[in-house]
C-alpha cells in the first residue's frame, strides 16, 4: 500500500517545485538588477544602472543659478573674491601656451581685461567687471584651462601690535651683532664671489652700504612711483659692505627684481613671474622677504621651476604671530626662516608652523633704507636676508644648491623651543 502511493507523492512534489521555480523567475525578471544582484562572473556592463542626475555647475561668486544641464568646466573654479586677494581679479592657467594666446585674442571681446601674462607659466592675470563672461568662456573652452583662482596679495610683512600673544619675550635687539651671532664675523669681503642673488622685493636704491655691490635692476611694477625702502634694507643685509652694515655675501652679484610698489604691495602673478625670471637669468639663490596668506598652483609651479634648476629659495615665515607659514615659505623645498631675538628666544611676531626650516637674527637689526638712511628694524624679512647671505657664501665655496638645506639644518645651533617655532635652530655659518 505504501509502495503504491510513493510514486504519486513524488510526482505531486515535483509539480509543486516546478511551479514555485517558474513564479520566482517571473518575479526576478521584473525586478531591476543592482550591483549586489550581479554574480561575480557576470560582466558589469550587462547591469544597467539608474541614470545619474545631471551635475550642477560650479558657480563663480555672485552668479545666478543656471540650467542644471549647462556644460560644466573641467577645472574646478574657486571663489575669486576671497579675503587676501585682489578684488575682481583672477589668475587663469592654461594647458598650453597656444591656449593662453587664443584666450588673449578673445579676452577683449568678452569684456575681460588682461593685466599681464606669463607664457612660461601659461598664466594670464585678468580683471573682470562681473563673472558672467568668465563663466561663459570656461564653459566654452573648458579643455583649455587647468586652473582658475584668485590673485592673492603679496606684501612686505608688517608687524602686528606688540601684544606678544604667541610667546613670551623675543624682543632683545641684535643691532649690528646679527652676523656675530651666527659665526659670520671677520673679513667677509670675498664672500659670495661669483654667485648671483635675486632679491625679489620692492627695489634696491642707491645706498652707501651698497656702493661696491654689482646690481642689475628689473622693474616689474614699472609704475614710476618711489621705491619702498624694504628692498634696499634686504640687499644691505645680504651684500652690504660698510662698517655699520655688513652682509653675509658682499661680493655676490645682486639681481634686483622689483615686484612691490611704494606701499610694499604685490601679488601672486608678479611674484611667480619674478621667480621664473630670476632662475632664467642665472640666480642661484632667491631672497623672498615677502609673503601672502595663501598659495596657488601658479606660485607652486614657479617655485618648482626654480628648484628644478638647483636654485635655493629663501623665504620669510611671516610676522603675523600665526601658527602657519606665509607663502611661499610654506611650500615644499623652500628654506623657510623665522626670527629670534638676541637672547635666543623666538621673536614675539614670528610665525610658527610645520615645515619651518630654521631661524636667524630678526629683532632690532640695523640695515640700509631709502634716501641713504639707516634704520633699526625687526621681522622675519631681516632674518631671511641674513640667511640668504649665508647661502650665497656657501654656494661660492662650492656647495651644491640642493645640499644647502640639509647642511644648514644639520649645523644649526639647537634652541630651547619646539621645532614648529624655531625649526632646526639658529643658523650657523659652517666652517
Amino acid at each position: 500500500m505504501r509502495s503504491s502511493r510513493l510514486p504519486a507523492l513524488i510526482f505531486v512534489a515535483a509539480i509543486i517545485l516546478m511551479a514555485a521555480s517558474v513564479g520566482w523567475l517571473m518575479v526576478e525578471m521584473h525586478r531591476a538588477p543592482t550591483i549586489a544582484d550581479t554574480p561575480a562572473s557576470m560582466p558589469v556592463s550587462r547591469v544597467k544602472p539608474a541614470p545619474m542626475p545631471p551635475l550642477a555647475p560650479v558657480l563663480l561668486p555672485n552668479q545666478p543659478a543656471t540650467n542644471p544641464n549647462t556644460a560644466v568646466p573641467s577645472p574646478q573654479i574657486q571663489t575669486l573674491n576671497v579675503p587676501g586677494s585682489i578684488p575682481n581679479e583672477a589668475l587663469l592657467t592654461f594647458l598650453t601656451p597656444e591656449a593662453l594666446a587664443a584666450f588673449r585674442n578673445r579676452a577683449a571681446a568678452l569684456g575681460l581685461e588682461v593685466l599681464g601674462y606669463d607664457a612660461r607659466l601659461r598664466t594670464a592675470r585678468v580683471r573682470f567687471r562681473d563673472t558672467a563672461a568668465l563663466e561663459r568662456d570656461l564653459n566654452e573652452h573648458a579643455a583649455d584651462y587647468t586652473h582658475v583662482g584668485p590673485n592673492y596679495l603679496v606684501r612686505v610683512p608688517g608687524l602686528p601690535p606688540q601684544t606678544d600673544t604667541a610667546n613670551a619675550g623675543g624682543s632683545a635687539p641684535f643691532r649690528s651683532q646679527g652676523l656675530d651671532a651666527i659665526g659670520a664675523a671677520g673679513n667677509r669681503s670675498g664672500w659670495g664671489q661669483g654667485v648671483t642673488v635675486a632679491v625679489i622685493d620692492s627695489g634696491i636704491a642707491t645706498h652707501p652700504s651698497l656702493k661696491d655691490a654689482q646690481i642689475t635692476h628689473i622693474d616689474l611694477v614699472n609704475d614710476g612711483s618711489a621705491m619702498n625702502g624694504h628692498g634696499t634694507a634686504m640687499a644691505s643685509l645680504i651684500a652690504g659692505s660698510s662698517e655699520t652694515i655688513g652682509g653675509g655675501a658682499p661680493a655676490a652679484k645682486l639681481l634686483d627684481i622689483r615686484v612691490a610698489d611704494t606701499n610694499g604691495d604685490s601679488n601672486t602673478a608678479l611674484l611667480s613671474s619674478a621667480i621664473v625670471k630670476a632662475a632664467d637669468l642665472g640666480a642661484r639663490v632667491i631672497n623672498i622677504s615677502l609673503g601672502s596668506s595663501a598659495s596657488s598652483p601658479v606660485l607652486e609651479e614657479a617655485v618648482r621651476y626654480a628648484q628644478s634648476r638647483s636654485v635655493v629659495i629663501v623665504a620669510a615665515a611671516g610676522n603675523e604671530q600665526q601658527t602657519t607659514l606665509s607663502m611661499p615659505a610654506g611650500l615644499s623645498g623652500v628654506l623657510s626662516v623665522g626670527a629670534i631675538d638676541a637672547s635666543g628666544t623666538q621673536a614675539w611676531f614670528s610665525n610658527s608652523g610645520p615645515g619651518l626650516t630654521l631661524v636667524a637674527p630678526g629683532v632690532g637689526i640695523v640695515s640700509a633704507y631709502a634716501d641713504g638712511k639707516l634704520v633699526i628694524g625687526s621681522g622675519t624679512s631681516q632674518a631671511t636676508a641674513i640667511t640668504t647671505g649665508v647661502v650665497a657664501s656657501l654656494l661660492a665655496r662650492g656647495y651644491y644648491g640642493p645640499n644647502i638645506i640639509p647642511l644648514l639644518t644639520r649645523t644649526a645651533a639647537p634652541l630651547q623651543a619646539p621645532a614648529t617655532a624655531v625649526g632646526a635652530g639658529l643658523i650657523q655659518m659652517p666652517k
